[in-house]
Parts: structure tokens; C-alpha cells; sequence
């Protein structure tokens, strides 16, 4: 960074001297001429560049927020209504409730690569606005609902439309946030799924006191539904979906705000499919792992849907257990907020904090499982243990921006990591046997295994990552200082020219 501010005389004398380098340039991203002038123009001062992270922190990332709050919200809302009423009033049986909880995801698996294909070619924030007031009117038809059929075809629906929000949030993060900012901004939306957790507990509590013509379960989702609905249509109307399309930057604002992630190496966004990206996506042992993570972690997350079943089999009333969810929506929140703060103050501490999380849920299943069902408390504490195993999936959420480049890469993976996570979240219920309710032994031991692989998966992904950045630096042995600033210059070109993190020789992965 220089200490010049950056000015038009700036963009103007730069582009004078740089004219035959910048018609060199083979710009593949969306960005296009600004990112051109991105490129070769003198870089903007500390002040500017805080100024304008400013403006996006403050006009993004509060959508980002409350849009997975919501979502996590309404995904788990047949968790809050089952305690009010929705399995006999849709005459439930058996393993209905569980492949009624499992369908979600069915639709979520079905519509992921077709969702992840539209996002790369498609505007990224008016998708996932049209998407979000979808989700609202299909939560609102739950409530219609009067048998097996009915619920399962409405929650694959839903599951289709909510299939794209994440892959997209983190489509958003690696556009407009530097590799080392995602962390904390990445945690910080993430985090919201405590805080939905938290605040759709309490809502579910307060319309578990209506008194009116319906079964309360149904103003569950008539509320719910009508708020996502007004969200999205805020949603679509006030994200941007580039630096290129904002309108509360100026031109020379637009301009640092690619600067600021020229050495994130990954462009913001390429529009063109390239087969090899798609074969390297599916040989990266690194890529294989991020998504045998995102299962293992899905696992958990999918048997967590019977946790008011499973607080209410201590011996707790319905509204009772309701307020009994709170503890474990604020261990939620503030793990992965305190997580996300911790990753972005210490430099390759991702991993380690993310298998340092799964520590609090396998003591957790061991006093849920191993505690007499006298110790409704002791096995209860066991239960707000688990909230700290959502910063697994954070992890892999940010690494997943910070750690690939190559927009059909970068999309390929993404597909992989959620079909996983589909997967594990459909297999998560099924452990969870009628049979064995309220207890659900099976249901919790599936939940302690995956805590335990997903602590050594992510040891296994940091050798790959520490390995493969020794290699890369030991190449660099016996350069010069001038080959080496050449090769880093060449580097932040390549990330606007589509190149893969494979390709690009002076990519380093975060740990």
C-alpha cells in the first residue's frame, strides 16, 4: 500500500504508463474494465480502503445476517412444531417424523449443482432474493398440511429453494471481503444460526401462548413464512450483486474495492464453464476432504432436529422445552462468533479452532448417552454441549472462499461440499429410530462418530494444506527478489484471468 490517496489523476497517469501491459491482460472476471483499472492504477491509501470496507460491512454483511437467521429459523421449524401438535395432526407414524425431517434435504441435494450453476452465470444477489421470497410462501403452505404426503412434497420444495443461500453467501463473501477479513465476516453471518436458533425459540414459545382457530403449529409457519417474504423483497431490491453493479460506490470507490482483493487470487466472478477446472475439482484430495468434513458434520446437524424430542423425553412439558432450546442456541451463537473473532486475530489457526469445537459435543453425547435417566439435568447440560459443533461447518464454509480459485472450480467443489452435507443431513435422522425414543441411543452414538471424524478430518486437510505451501515455497528457492515480485505481480493478475489455485504458483492455502 502506498500513502496516496487514490484519485481519477491517479487511474488517468497509471493508465499512460501501464496502456500496453493492460491491453495484455486476458480479464476473464465480470469486473472487466475496473478491474483493468483495479490492476494498474496506483493502490488506495489504508484510509480509503477502511472507508470503503466501511460501506460494505455495513450495507452487506447485516443481510447476510438476519437472511441465515431466517433460514435457519425456518429450516428447523419442524423441530419447534413438533412439540405443538404437527405429528398426530398429520397422522405421523413410525420413521415419518424422521423422513419428514431427511426430505429437506432430498430437494436441497436434487436442486445444489443446477442452484450453483445458475449463481455463476445469473446476477448472485437477485437469485438468492427471488429464492428467499419463495422459501417464505412455500413455508407458508406447511401450514395447509394434514397428512405424511403433503408435509414431505412441501419441505422437498423447500429444500430446493434454500439449496443455493449458503453456496451463494460464500459466493458474496469472496467478492467483496479479502482472504483474511472472510474469516471474521464469514463467522459473523454464520453466528446467525445461534441467533435464529435463539430467536426463533422464543418466538416459537410466544405462539405457543396463542389461543386461536388453529393449531399452534400452524402459526408457526403462517408468521414465519410472511416475514421471509418481506425480507427477500428488501433482500433483492438492496444487495449488489458486484462491484461493478453498486450503487452507493462511487467509480473510484468501485475501483478499490477490487484492489482490496486482488491478493485474495481469486477474482470476484467468471461467467465461462472449463471442463479441465471441473476434472481438477474432482482429483483435489484437498476438495475431497472439505467434503467428507461437511458429512460427517451434517450428521450431527440432521439428528439435532430431534433435540426438542429429545429435551422433551427427559420429563419436560412442551413450552418448557421450548425454553429449554435457549442455552443451546447461545452456546451456537457465541462459539461461532467467538470462533470466527479468534480465526481472523490468529493467522492458520482455522483447523485447529475448528477441531478444538468438536471437544465440548463429544463430552456432550457421552453424558447424553451414559447418564441415568434420573439426571434429566446432567443429561440436559450434555445436550447445550453440542452447540459448538456448527463451527466445523463454519470452517469449511470459509475455507471454501479463501482456499479455492477458479470460478468452475470453485463452483464443482461447492456442489461437492453441500451434496455432502445433503447427504449427511438426510442419514443424520435415520439413526434416529421410533423404536428407541425417548433415549434415541443409536441417533446419539452416530452423532458422537461424526464429532470425532470431523476433529480428524480437519487435521487431515491441514497436513494437505501445510504440505502443498512448502512445496510451493521451496520452489521459490534461489529466485531473486525481482523474479520473486515479478512472479507475485503475475500472480494477481492471474486471479482475474480465471486460474485455479493449482496453476497459480504463488496461491498459498489458509490453514
Amino acid at each position: 500500500m502506498t500513502s496516496e490517496p487514490i484519485e481519477q489523476k491517479d487511474f488517468a497517469a497509471s493508465s499512460s504508463v501501464h496502456d500496453t501491459e493492460a491491453l495484455k491482460l486476458d480479464i476473464k472476471d465480470e469486473a472487466g474494465g475496473l478491474a483493468v483499472k483495479a490492476l494498474t492504477s496506483v493502490a488506495a491509501d489504508e484510509e480509503t480502503s477502511r472507508k470503503v470496507r466501511r460501506k460494505i460491512d455495513y450495507r452487506i454483511l447485516p443481510f447476510l445476517c438476519i437472511t441465515y437467521a431466517l433460514q435457519f429459523i425456518d429450516k428447523t421449524s419442524l423441530g419447534y412444531s413438533s412439540v405443538y401438535g404437527i405429528i398426530p395432526d398429520n397422522k405421523l407414524q413410525g420413521q415419518d417424523y424422521s423422513w419428514a425431517s431427511s426430505i429437506f434435504y432430498f430437494g436441497y441435494l436434487v436442486a445444489e449443482y443446477p442452484g450453483i450453476a445458475i449463481i455463476q452465470r445469473f446476477p448472485v444477489a437477485k437469485f438468492l432474493g427471488v429464492n428467499i421470497i419463495l422459501w417464505g410462501a412455500i413455508l407458508m403452505t406447511t401450514a395447509a398440511c394434514s397428512s405424511f404426503a403433503g408435509l414431505a412434497t412441501v419441505r422437498f420444495m423447500l429444500g430446493v429453494v434454500e439449496a443455493t443461500i449458503s453456496p451463494g453467501f460464500v459466493a458474496v463473501t469472496g467478492i467483496w471481503w479479502t482472504r483474511q477479513e472472510q474469516a471474521g465476516r464469514s463467522a459473523l453471518w454464520i453466528s446467525f444460526l445461534g441467533v435464529g436458533s435463539f430467536v426463533g425459540t422464543l418466538l416459537a414459545y410466544g405462539i405457543g401462548h396463542i389461543q386461536g382457530a388453529l393449531s399452534n403449529w400452524k402459526y408457526i409457519y403462517l408468521i414465519l413464512g410472511a416475514l421471509t417474504i418481506i425480507w427477500g423483497v428488501a433482500f433483492t431490491l438492496f444487495v449488489p450483486d458486484s462491484p461493478t453493479s453498486v450503487k452507493w460506490l462511487d467509480e473510484d470507490e468501485k475501483v478499490v474495492a477490487i484492489q482490496r482483493v486482488i491478493e485474495n487470487k481469486t477474482g470476484t466472478k467468471s461467467r465461462r464453464f472449463v471442463n479441465a477446472q471441473v476434472i481438477e475439482a474432482a482429483t483435489d484430495p484437498k476438495v475431497i476432504v472439505i467434503g467428507l468434513i461437511s458429512f460427517v458434520n451434517a450428521i450431527a446437524s440432521g439428528g439435532l432436529s430431534f433435540g426438542s424430542l429429545i429435551i422433551q423425553g427427559f420429563g419436560f412439558t412442551p413450552l418448557q422445552t421450548t425454553l429449554l432450546n435457549l442455552p443451546l442456541s447461545a452456546v451456537q451463537a457465541v462459539a461461532q462468533l467467538g470462533s470466527g473473532l479468534l480465526a481472523a486475530r490468529l493467522r492458520n489457526s482455522r483447523l485447529h479452532i475448528g477441531s478444538l469445537a468438536m471437544i465440548p459435543p463429544i463430552v456432550g453425547t457421552v453424558l447424553i448417552n451414559q447418564l441415568q435417566p434420573t439426571s434429566r439435568w446432567g443429561r440436559l447440560v450434555g445436550v447445550w454441549l453440542l452447540g459448538t459443533y456448527p463451527v466445523g461447518f463454519m470452517i469449511i464454509l470459509g475455507l471454501l472462499s479463501t482456499n479455492i480459485a477458479g470460478s468452475t472450480k470453485r463452483s464443482v467443489a461447492s456442489g461437492w461440499v453441500f451434496v455432502c452435507y445433503c447427504v449427511g443431513q438426510i442419514a443424520g435422522p435415520q439413526f434416529f429410530k421410533s423404536t428407541e425414543a425417548p433415549a434415541y441411543h443409536s441417533g446419539i452414538v452416530a452423532m458422537l462418530c461424526g464429532f470425532i471424524l470431523n476433529l480428524v478430518l480437519n487435521q487431515v486437510l491441514r497436513i494437505l494444506h501445510v504440505l502443498e505451501n512448502k512445496r510451493r515455497d521451496k520452489g521459490l528457492e534461489g529466485k531473486s527478489e525481482e523474479e520473486i515480485a515479478e512472479m507475485k505481480r503475475q500472480s494477481n493478475l492471474q486471479g482475474f484471468e480465471d486460474v485455479t489455485d493449482k496453476n497459480n504458483v504463488m496461491f498459498r492455502y489458509a490453514l
